[in-house]
């Protein structure tokens, strides 16, 4: 069984991020849901030049709580993280969305001086 913590943080991340849908299109970012489960939420976003991953879950082992912003671009052929955010147990539900919108902001800037 999941906590009701963990469930109203999946809930409020996923109508965020539906809710941003057009907004995504509009600055050429391509949303696709990986999973949409009662255990995960698993999303990423294709900024063309980098990806991210929004991912909604409760890990037996990482380094978040519930939710995990990471960015990925191929440099000369290898992959590289130039960005990460993971919430914490002292995270609200509203400092989880105020940094996911910080990262897509960021992923957003940075892959597009990337072009």
């Amino acid at each position: 069984m999941y906590s009701s913590l963990f469930m109203q943080i999946k809930e409020k991340v996923t109508q965020w991020l539906l809710q941003n849908e057009e907004m995504f299109k509009s600055k050429n970012i391509i949303m696709e849901v990986v999973e949409k489960s009662d255990e995960r939420f698993y999303v990423i976003l294709d900024f063309r030049k980098c990806m991210s991953s929004i991912i909604v879950a409760t890990p037996d082992f990482a380094p978040y709580r519930f939710v995990a912003f990471e960015m990925a671009e191929m440099v000369n052929g290898t992959l590289t993280m130039p960005y990460s955010w993971y919430d914490s147990d002292d995270d609200t539900i509203e400092d989880i969305i105020e940094n996911l919108e910080k990262s897509v902001n960021l992923a957003l800037e940075y892959c597009r001086e990337s072009l």
